[in-house]
């Protein structure tokens, strides 16, 4: 057996094999330590030593529920193998962010002999893989992104409906890109040079849209598809308007009311609708939508950010310009703001640009940087309440842009915005893109 990543993974939720090397009292508390896992501080008990081979789970993945069982980690002892004894894991075998004698705790620790009898096949981790990730151990799967059961549902009750339906596509080969996934600062910090140009822009909590003006196939009438079978050329593609959530294209089909949403109304095309008149031909607009649907409800509840009921905000971060044969420049970080600048748009809250090394210029580049420069980035722009919000909410984080040939973006978010999150999940609250969505965050 050998541990692995499967195809559709998310990178923000795999496990990883570390080796403890610092461990330390935890202030408060006799009995736990802290360590610190890719920038993430962890608690955990007293058996665990430096040199001690772990696994370690991130925020917000759900465990294999077996192993726990077998652990007699769920708080459920109904859950558990041994039925007298009582662990803290809810039932879904989420890692849920939560404070220890008011210390955070950002992910959970195992010692790998839990894994090993558990399988009790003789499998066990080397030494080549102190540092991976994985999600996989020959084919059972030991973790992945928490998916909620309302949301699953909806997922499955969607992709069987699909499966029925063959669909004439609108949009033409090898135009339209999705959002790309965003892995956290804290694991890929080293990617960050002192030299390089970087952007910092805040991370708004709302839901992610694309609306863009690419090559599609028209809708031909039964005389041009005449025209077209005997041979003669018939105009059968042109700019048109696309909408789009994070995962699904709202209009990629010809049929007269195709509809891929969950609501009675798509805010994706009301979204596209709005900016139609901004996006020239051959142009994708990446962004976020904060506020309120048009029925008054939130987009993510209490984010308000000074929206009026009924109303919502779109914010872009990110502008691509696709050839007619499929391929896809970036723009820059300037050039996204000239082209909002331009036409009248709202780029992110830009709170930095310039060089990594000139945002904290006290701290010395050849000498731990790295780590002093993430430590500089969390003491400065986490742990605030949002400042756009009438209502009080913790404020989701920052995004880090490497400005180079190609996109590379980052995110940082708070621990208070992770316990957020983590209640309203507890309390069985899905927004909008959660519920869009089995593949991403």
């Amino acid at each position: 057996m050998k541990i692995s990543i499967s195809p559709k993974a998310n990178p923000n939720y795999l496990a990883k094999v570390v080796k403890l090397t610092n461990l330390r009292p935890h202030p408060n508390a006799d009995r736990l330590q802290i360590t610190t896992i890719d920038g993430n501080n962890v608690i955990t008990g007293l058996n665990a030593q430096v040199g001690d081979l772990y696994v370690y789970f991130p925020l917000e993945s759900a465990i294999n529920k077996e192993y726990l069982a077998h652990g007699n980690s769920f708080e459920d002892k109904t859950l558990n193998d041994n039925k007298e004894v009582k662990g803290f894991f809810h039932k879904t075998g989420r890692v849920r962010a939560c404070r220890l004698r008011s210390i955070p705790s950002e992910g959970y620790i195992a010692p790998v002999d839990s894994i090993y009898q558990w399988l009790n096949n003789g499998f066990t981790f080397s030494d080549d893989d102190i540092g991976k990730e994985f999600d996989t151990i020959g084919d059972i799967k030991i973790c992945e992104k928490y998916v909620s059961v309302t949301q699953r549902q909806k997922s499955e009750k969607v992709n069987k409906n699909q499966k029925k339906i063959v669909r004439e596509p609108k949009v033409c080969e090898n135009q339209f890109r999705f959002h790309l996934s965003t892995n956290q600062l804290k694991k890929e910090i080293y990617k960050v040079n002192p030299e390089d140009y970087i952007s910092i822009t805040k991370k708004l909590h709302g839901t992610s849209w694309v609306a863009a003006k690419l090559l599609c196939n028209k809708r031909l009438t039964w005389f041009e598809k005449l025209l077209k079978r005997v041979g003669i050329k018939i105009q059968d593609t042109h700019y048109d308007l696309l909408w789009a959530s994070r995962r699904v294209l709202k209009n990629g089909f010809l049929e007269v009311g195709n509809k891929d949403h969950y609501y009675s109304y798509d805010l994706w095309e009301d979204i596209a609708k709005s900016l139609e008149s901004s996006i020239q031909d051959s142009i994708s607009l990446y962004g976020e939508a904060v506020g309120y649907t048009k029925t008054g409800g939130y987009i993510q509840d209490k984010y308000d950010y000074g929206c009026k009921p009924g109303t919502f905000k779109t914010y872009i971060y990110r502008i691509t310009t696709t050839t007619p044969s499929g391929n896809v420049y970036e723009f820059s970080h300037n050039q996204v703001k000239e082209y909002c600048e331009r036409y009248g748009l709202t780029m992110v809250p830009e709170l930095y640009y310039g060089k990594a090394k000139d945002l904290y210029p006290e701290i010395p580049t050849d000498n731990h940087w790295h780590q002093n420069f993430l430590d500089k980035l969390m003491e400065n722009y986490l742990e605030k309440d949002c400042n756009i919000c009438s209502n009080k909410v913790p404020d989701e984080g920052i995004c880090l842009r490497r400005d180079i040939f190609d996109i590379d973006v980052y995110k940082l978010k708070s621990f208070k915005f992770f316990e957020y999150e983590t209640k309203q999940l507890d309390k069985g609250v899905v927004d909008m893109e959660t519920e869009e969505s089995v593949e991403d965050a």
